[in-house]
């Protein structure tokens, strides 16, 4: 299959030249974009070659696959069809080596992104300005958004904003006045800066804008990046220890708008992979959260798995947790999904536990106001009811064992006293009773003990 064919499939291709076997212009299928994308099916030998002037992606079609689906480079020559021949040196096909799965995958590097120039920021800057004071005045694009989880305070709070255009008509600007290179037309004038009219959707890391998204109200593409933009990965609370992946910032920003547990990340596109700094943060995460849609990709359940496998090699306490209506947590959210619940229920113990406390302490107890008794009090008491036997059990086995340490770490799942192994009774807690267990691996801290076992947020009168 040509790379043409595959590129097709994601996004919608305009021819641009005839000329030496033509060229092929449109969307980057992975960081969106208007003509950033360009084809060219004699390349390669004929298998076609892509490049992308935003984010550097390049290659042939087996690199496509790479780039946007996630495979390894096996798993492309085998979706092509394509047959890989023996190395010199190395066992034949059909020998017991060639039969074991391969070990070698490539390692990833995340990409690392740059804020946009000055300039650009400025002007940037003065549109999203612009844009948030038009979204109040606009009743029809507040309801759309408010039937997808983002109410007008979430919108005002993510600078989400209204570009009417001028005279009801996109905006058309040098690019040269945003601080972009110029770029000409085939008749040899100067392309201008398209700013769509619709809803803008500003990427803001530390006050600094660094990419603006809009969603059309009609035509394609749909979403249109400004040229300029970066393509960091947008990552909303990055402190947080559960994250929530999905694919779009609107996404993002609903998820994030209805829960206090979890962060969200929105990757732009079902085969993008988070960037260098949200890759850090979520090596981190107690819990991930997949809610990418892989329905569309056309692989549909073997796309996911496919996809799953790479987020799980790369994370370990990553989960598929596709909404259970709709096919993303917007449309799940006009459907009449609690996605605040729908969060909850794919978190550890080790994250709710305090969220089911807060919600059954009596106002007047929260933060040590009640004169009848502390609030520490009652939340120890409260834990020790909501925690199940087993946890309970164990709690009070290191409470009365305080040299015996749990250490759990990405490499180590130990249980030692003393540099020595532990039996007994707490050693078949630790190691073969479920529901202890995870709730071990999902604990914030690598060394456990009886006076760190029962996570609280609460200690020394923190909140």
């Amino acid at each position: 299959m040509n790379t043409l064919d595959l590129a097709q499939q994601k996004v919608k291709l305009k021819k641009a030249s005839g000329t030496h076997g033509g060229e092929w212009q449109g969307p980057c299928p992975g960081c969106g974009g208007e003509d950033r994308f360009h084809v060219w099916p004699d390349q390669n030998e004929g298998k076609g070659g892509y490049w992308c002037r935003g984010c550097g992606k390049g290659g042939d079609n087996i690199q496509f696959l790479r780039d946007f689906e996630g495979l390894s480079f096996g798993d492309a020559c085998r979706k092509l069809n394509i047959t890989i021949p023996d190395q010199p040196g190395q066992p034949g096909r059909n020998s017991a080596s060639r039969q074991r799965p391969q070990q070698d995958r490539p390692i990833f590097h995340p990409d690392r992104h740059a804020p946009p120039a000055d300039l650009w920021q400025e002007r940037a800057g003065k549109l999203v300005s612009w844009a948030q004071e038009n979204i109040k005045k606009n009743a029809e694009a507040l309801s759309w958004l408010a039937d997808r989880g983002i109410s007008a305070e979430a919108a005002e709070n993510f600078r989400l904003g209204w570009n009417p255009g001028e005279d009801g008509k996109d905006i058309y600007r040098a690019r040269k006045s945003w601080g972009l290179p110029e770029v000409l037309k085939e008749d040899g004038r100067p392309r201008a800066l398209w700013i769509p009219r619709g809803l803008v959707i500003p990427h803001i890391i530390n006050g600094v804008i660094h990419r603006i998204r809009i969603r059309r109200p009609e035509g394609d593409p749909r979403y249109y990046v400004i040229p300029g933009s970066s393509m960091a990965t947008m990552i909303i609370e990055p402190s947080r220890r559960a994250f929530v992946v999905v694919e779009s910032e609107l996404d993002a920003i609903a998820v994030a708008a209805h829960n206090t547990l979890a962060g969200a990340v929105a990757l732009g596109s079902v085969a993008a992979k988070p960037d260098a700094e949200t890759y850090a943060v979520l090596r981190g995460a107690l819990q991930i959260l997949n809610a990418l849609d892989y329905g569309d990709t056309g692989g549909g359940a073997k796309a996911a798995e496919r996809a799953m496998t790479w987020w799980k090699e790369q994370f370990a306490r990553c989960d598929r947790w596709p909404v259970p209506q709709g096919k993303d947590p917007g449309e799940a959210y006009r459907l009449g999904i609690d996605l605040d619940k729908w969060i909850k229920v794919g978190l550890p113990p080790a994250l709710t536990i305090d969220d089911g406390i807060n919600s059954l302490i009596p106002p007047g107890m929260i933060r040590g106001v009640s004169p009848i008794a502390s609030a520490m009090s009652l939340i120890d008491e409260i834990k020790q009811q909501m925690i199940s036997p087993p946890i309970r059990e164990l709690y009070d086995l290191l409470r009365k064992n305080p040299g015996v340490r749990i250490y759990s770490t990405p490499n180590r799942f130990a249980l030692l006293r003393n540099g020595k192994h532990v039996g007994g009774r707490i050693n078949e807690l630790v190691f073969r009773t479920p529901d202890v267990t995870n709730y071990i691996l999902n604990h914030p801290a690598e060394e456990i003990d009886g006076g760190n076992f029962i996570i609280t947020r609460h200690r020394n009168g923190d909140n």
